[in-house]
């Protein structure tokens, strides 16, 4: 089945523009959903993620704050960084060091995110979601300027609804 979505810009700073991804019919975007969803039973590690969050917003979406996810072709990282210890894992594209786009994820129980189904979804969906972007700035039709995003941010991908 196919999804569309908007890549919606939640945050713009000198150092990095954060964005997340808005599917049709919904009313939050992933990354508040997943506020949301964690905000009351894991207080401590939401508020790990938003510490990292604040760091990255100050000194851009570098590497070294994220944890490599997903696969050699694509952007997903996760957060915390080893750094930090949570029970949560929050999957992201860090599209350059400016611009950071937050998905969703939820609590690591396994060893890797492919053997949870829950999260190994939200890795697949920005997988998919980089693709189009790739896509679409191989033909210009987006651009990076600055800390933004320019073009339009409106995709469609094939979400197969396997949660």
């Amino acid at each position: 089945m196919e999804k569309n979505l908007l890549l919606e810009l939640l945050e713009t700073g000198e150092k990095v523009s954060l964005y997340s991804p808005r599917f049709e019919g919904e009313e939050y975007t992933e990354f508040e959903k997943f506020l949301l969803k964690f905000k009351d039973s894991h207080a401590h590690d939401v508020q790990v993620l938003v510490r990292r969050l604040g760091i990255i917003k100050q000194n851009g979406a570098e590497d070294r704050y994220f944890r490599y996810e997903g696969s050699m072709n694509d952007r997903v990282m996760g957060l915390p960084s080893h750094i930090d210890t949570s029970e949560l894992r929050l999957y992201c594209l860090n599209i350059s060091h400016k611009v950071l786009i937050l998905g969703s994820g939820g609590v690591k129980t396994t060893r890797t995110y492919e053997e949870d189904i829950r999260l190994h979804k939200c890795v697949q969906t920005l997988q998919k979601i980089d693709i189009e972007i790739k896509h679409k700035e191989k033909q210009q039709i987006i651009t990076i300027t600055g800390t933004q995003l320019v073009g339009p941010l409106i995709f469609t991908i094939d979400d197969d609804d396997k949660e």
